[in-house]
């Protein structure tokens, strides 16, 4: 696996905004204590075709491409949104390794997880990530009528695992309710594994302890 295709991933996945109308509730996952992640409460999933446990908040469940795109077809009303969503999703499945969806239906949020052969990842390389991910939204900004604004985007190596992780506000400004949602991304590299992550949700949300618990 090299960074070339790490971008390209990256790429695919920060295309499209959220073709989900405005979201009202607010799940308890999004506002998490993360003085001790022992205490944080969710499940574990076994990834089928790997060896990896994600940890996740309990309202997330797994879903199948098919599954995933009859939800999107039941609560989205924008149809060109949902062409690009659904080419975005066949990218995805299609890169090297495994694809897998999961779906919170209360706030209508997504995690996806890609397992892909692995890449030692270095600060140079988050830098490099970080940059491309930022002219990407510049491009997005001019062409899909988005508003992007940095939450966080940073580096870590000190616990073990190799972590890149960047978390965007995007603002849609077409639309009169202006619907907002955030981009997370995170890339972690240990064990000989490497997993690339995108979470969206409506609300700016503290996943780092979901992460945390994360084996790989």
């Amino acid at each position: 696996m090299n960074l070339k295709k790490i971008t390209y991933l990256i790429l695919i996945s920060l295309v499209i905004t959220s073709c989900i109308n405005n979201v009202t509730e607010v799940s308890n996952w999004l506002m998490v204590d993360s003085s001790n992640i022992e205490t944080i409460e969710g499940s574990y999933h076994k990834l089928d075709k790997d060896p990896v446990r994600i940890y996740l908040p309990s309202v997330f469940k797994r879903k199948s491409g098919v599954e995933f795109e009859k939800i999107l077809d039941s609560i989205s009303t924008d149809k060109n949104s949902l062409k690009l969503e659904y080419a975005r999703l066949k990218q995805l499945r299609e890169i090297e390794g495994n694809f897998y969806i999961y779906f919170d239906k209360s706030t209508f949020s997504t995690y996806t997880i890609n397992t892909l052969p692995y890449m030692p990842l270095q600060r140079q390389d988050a830098k490099f990530l970080l940059g491309i991910i930022s002219q990407s939204n510049r491009e997005n900004e001019n062409n899909l009528d988005l508003k992007y604004t940095k939450v966080t985007a940073k580096y870590d190596n000190s616990v073990g695992p190799q972590i890149f992780k960047s978390i965007f506000k995007v603002e849609d400004t077409k639309s009169m309710d202006n619907p907002t949602f955030y981009n997370s991304t995170y890339i972690v590299s240990y064990n000989n594994k490497t997993v690339f992550i995108q979470l969206s949700t409506p609300f700016e949300a503290n996943f780092d302890p979901f992460l945390q618990k994360m084996i790989l």
